[in-house]
């Protein structure tokens, strides 16, 4: 376990939150079928997260859609899309 600052654990469990809350409504709308949010050791490194896409959109178009929701709390280079 790492020792961290308890600000910064509550900084991220709010934006875990909010990722993890936006991504549900993305999956309840059916454009998502699963997703995994990993965050690194350090405290100010981005999460990654990781997408499955239904099979019947592009995954570009999964992915543009995903990172300009999460755009605020995620760079679009932490995003990664499966099939």
């Amino acid at each position: 376990m790492v020792l961290t600052k308890p600000g910064v654990i509550s900084m991220r469990k709010a934006r875990h939150l909010a990722i993890s809350s936006r991504l549900e409504a993305t999956k309840r709308h059916g454009l998502v079928e699963d997703y995994a949010i990993d965050w690194p050791v350090s405290n100010f490194s981005p999460p990654r997260v990781r997408v499955r896409n239904c099979a019947q959109f592009p995954a570009q178009l999964t992915l543009n859609y995903v990172a300009t929701l999460l755009g605020t709390l995620v760079p679009s280079g932490a995003i990664e899309i499966e099939r």
